[in-house]
């Protein structure tokens, strides 16, 4: 059996994992920038204040704060999980390797262990601090031959997550985004109000405006709230790029993670979540968790013919939770300084 390479820090590849996480940031301080610059536009622009946030609006903005603190808590009780069972095996070779990995990350805090009963094969992290912050893995995890390294390499890229706070940067980022979208609703609505409609004089004269006023106000809400959504999820995906890369700082070994990203997507090709209940559930966990159980696939999408294929393929893409896996696999190998070992299934 072919082992993965590590890489310690004296090797001649481990600059390239520095590189790596020193773009990411870069970019999730873009992200920041951009959604920044958004805000002081709108400003600008309606001439409204920053004291549209207050009221009811201050309440709306606080919801990203406080599903943040809460993060550990609501992401628990959603996978329903419980704390790992040290008397049971496959739960005692988690939180082994679990502590062992804690004492190379760095963290102040060991995390508790979770365990979920879901059969899909994911892991996640989640908590505002390294105080409260928990890790968590699903039942179907142990059940699709994971190597230790491999486990390791998936509580790695979730630890990653926890070591460089990025439920707080996902979190104060929907902040920014609920306040653009506050002062936009403001101004909007100012300009609204002061906009005449030439009608004749019908028993429509009233009615026929107030629509039309009703139209222009929700297509300027959605196209504002279309742009918040793109730009908070490019900050998402750069933070799953640096735990990829956190997780090959971390452990050493890129191919560890490489092997265990196919053989959890090679499970969920086959065991898409069902409609209902269970897609949903996926829906609101998928942006947490190591793989995106709903549309991650190891296969490239298939390049699309024509313009219009071309736009709506890659607005598709500005709404992926997670790079695409072929994308994080060429990465890590591009960390490893060469294709890593084939996949013992």
């Amino acid at each position: 059996m072919a082992r993965h390479r590590v890489i310690g820090r004296d090797d001649p590849l481990y600059p390239a994992i520095r590189r790596r996480l020193l773009w990411l940031s870069f970019k999730t301080v873009l992200g920041y920038l951009v959604m920044g610059a958004l805000i002081a536009l709108s400003l600008a622009l309606f001439h409204v204040s920053i004291s549209v946030i207050w009221g009811f609006g201050l309440i709306w903005a606080a919801m990203p704060l406080a599903g943040w603190w809460y993060s550990a808590e609501i992401a628990i009780a959603m996978a329903k999980a419980t704390l790992a069972d040290p008397t049971n095996p496959k739960h005692k070779r988690v939180i082994d390797i679990v502590h062992r990995l804690y004492a190379k990350s760095g963290l102040a805090f060991e995390p508790p262990v979770y365990s979920s009963p879901d059969q899909s094969p994911n892991a996640f992290a989640t908590g505002p601090i390294h105080r409260k912050a928990v890790v968590a893995f699903t039942e179907g995890l142990l059940d699709i031959g994971l190597t230790d390294p491999e486990i390791e390499a998936v509580f790695a890229h979730e630890l990653s997550h926890v070591k460089h706070y990025d439920v707080g940067i996902n979190s104060v980022l929907a902040v920014l985004s609920t306040v653009l979208c506050l002062i936009v609703d403001a101004g909007v609505n100012t300009l609204l109000k002061g906009f005449k409609f030439v009608l004749p004089k019908s028993k429509h004269a009233t009615f026929l405006p107030a629509i039309a006023n009703s139209v222009i106000f929700y297509a300027v809400f959605w196209l504002v709230g279309q742009i918040t959504r793109v730009i908070q999820l490019f900050v998402v995906r750069t933070r799953e790029s640096a735990a990829d890369a956190g997780a090959a700082d971390m452990t050493g070994c890129p191919c560890a993670l490489v092997s265990a990203l196919k053989k959890l997507v090679h499970y969920v090709e086959t065991h898409r979540p069902a409609p209902g209940r269970e897609q949903s559930y996926w829906l609101g966990m998928r942006l947490m968790s190591t793989i995106d159980p709903l549309y991650d696939s190891l296969t490239p999408s298939d390049q699309p013919t024509g313009s219009w294929n071309k736009v709506k393929q890659w607005w598709r893409s500005l709404q992926e939770t997670h790079p695409p896996i072929p994308d994080r696999v060429a990465v890590l190998e591009e960390i490893n300084g060469g294709a890593c070992p084939a996949v013992i299934w």
